[in-house]
């Protein structure tokens, strides 16, 4: 919405705008990347563990 107020001539104050959600954005994140796993890891046919297993291993990271 920000990008077709500037477009009509507006200026948005952005801070006021995400002040309330912003709080959250990090968890909503984390839900995100929850799902996306979830999801490659069921369209792999992949067990969810070894897939998240694989994928820490991949990036140095142990989770054992």
């Amino acid at each position: 919405l920000t990008a077709f107020a500037v477009h009509g001539g507006l200026e948005p104050d952005l801070l006021d705008e995400v002040a309330y959600w912003i709080e959250q954005y990090w968890q909503y994140a984390l839900f995100a990347a929850v799902a996306i796993v979830r999801a490659c890891a069921e369209l792999s046919g992949t067990p969810l563990e070894t897939f998240a297993a694989d994928l820490a291993a991949r990036h140095g990271i142990d989770i054992s």
